[in-house]
């Protein structure tokens, strides 16, 4: 692992010099290579999930191994989108000149080498890949045992695209079923620049525990939506079964809906009639159980602090908004918060009060999402709060450094 964290480095170095032609043939070429071998790609994700059923993986986990034509459309998409973004590295900003006549300007550079740890979703390989090569980084990328034969077809086609344009040591995959390497990377500082684990709260933990470099976390999106006195009811009900049942085992569907007290009567029974005819199961107060007209399950104090990534909707009563926030305030996780309101002052009051990387007002969480935000896809969304907040693209994985330009000037 020492030789490849040496290759990855020497790689982010020549990655620097690389032009932005350069870059977009890269793009282009990884874009048209994905869609040709879409067949393969198929083909390889079909063993994973036939091995992941019989391994008895969650219906949530299955979804997010899953790549069928549709979503290696959107991969395509995102590394078009890519392509096509204005130039990021070496540009300049913040430019003045002080009153010594030194010009003074800020410029964008690669982070470095990244290591990115991440479980199930084959796709993060190509969107990794794509904008790491946006970013001019070097990029180790792990992902878990369960989607190893479409990682190593996608590495294969990455390879592929870049081997004549960039060093092919730029974008490495590693074997998905072997994490023992994982340890020995977390050490290896003299070579990655940052580590991005992307999974789980073990996986997470693990890499915050031993990792001897900086980390950037992409951690739990336990979400919320509150639905204020003054919302319009088919919205606020097109809202909830969106972000709740769009796609269940995402990190920006929503885990507990807080309904204010006024709205339940005019809400309850059609919220609950229509998740339940899309079969998710409702976890709920003793009001909104009344209101709701049906026996539900009641809600434990558990259910707050859980991140299901299932089709489960924990719901809770407010009393008012303040409630609402002191609520996201001890359970939220820094990920997505959502109020659905036609009142600008409450509106503006969650938007001032609620810590989270993405804060949706009248619309669906699930648009906290790199592509759906204009980045083409992302490296993940950070709930950390050093260097990047929320979904991160090219952009957030570059860094600043000032350039100083002068005439031979010398500090008196």
């Amino acid at each position: 692992m020492k030789e490849l964290a040496k290759k990855s480095k020497m790689a982010a170095k020549a990655m620097m010099k690389i032009d932005h032609q350069t870059r977009k043939k890269v793009l282009d070429e990884l874009g048209a290579n994905l869609l040709k071998r879409k067949a393969e790609i198929i083909e390889a994700n079909k063993i994973d999930l036939k091995n992941g059923q019989e391994a008895g993986l969650s219906g949530a986990i299955i979804d997010r191994l899953k790549l069928d034509e549709a979503r290696i459309e959107s991969m395509v998409s995102g590394v078009r989108a890519i392509s096509e973004q204005h130039e990021i590295v070496g540009t300049f900003h913040g430019e003045f000149t002080n009153e010594n006549g030194l010009k003074i300007k800020r410029q964008r550079i690669p982070l470095g080498v990244i290591l990115m740890i991440f479980e199930s979703r084959p796709n993060v390989v190509v969107d990794c890949a794509a904008l790491a090569i946006k970013s001019s980084n070097a990029i180790i990328l792990k992902g878990g045992k369960e989607a190893k034969h479409s990682n190593e077809i996608l590495h294969t086609i990455i390879q592929e695209a870049i081997e004549k344009y960039i060093p092919k040591d730029a974008i490495q995959v590693l074997a998905s079923d072997n994490r023992e390497v994982i340890n020995e990377l977390l050490t290896l500082n003299e070579y990655i620049d940052v580590v991005i684990p992307r999974g789980g709260e073990k996986l997470v933990q693990f890499v915050y525990d031993n990792a001897k470099m900086p980390v950037i976390a992409h951690f739990q999106g336990l979400c919320h939506m509150y639905l204020d006195k003054a919302a319009d009811i088919d919205k606020a009900i097109k809202l909830v079964l969106n972000a709740k049942t769009q796609r269940t085992g995402v990190c920006n569907a929503i885990e507990t809906l807080l309904v204010h007290k006024d709205l339940l009567p005019k809400v309850a029974k059609t919220l609950t009639e229509e998740l339940q005819k899309r079969g998710t199961e409702l976890r709920v107060d003793k009001e909104f159980m009344i209101h709701s007209g049906s026996e539900l399950k009641e809600a434990t104090a558990q259910d707050w602090s859980t991140e299901y990534l299932d089709n489960i909707l924990s719901i809770k009563t407010v009393n008012s908004l303040d409630e609402a926030i002191a609520h996201i305030d001890e359970f939220g996780s820094f990920h997505s918060e959502c109020i659905v309101s036609e009142d600008e002052n409450a509106c503006n009051q969650f938007l001032n009060s609620v810590d989270a990387s993405c804060v949706m007002i009248n619309a669906s969480t699930r648009f906290n999402d790199g592509g759906e935000l204009g980045l083409g896809a992302e490296l993940g969304i950070s709930t950390s709060k050093l260097h990047a907040y929320g979904p991160m693209g090219a952009e957030q994985m570059t860094i600043t450094r000032y350039v100083v330009v002068g005439d031979g000037h010398i500090r008196g």
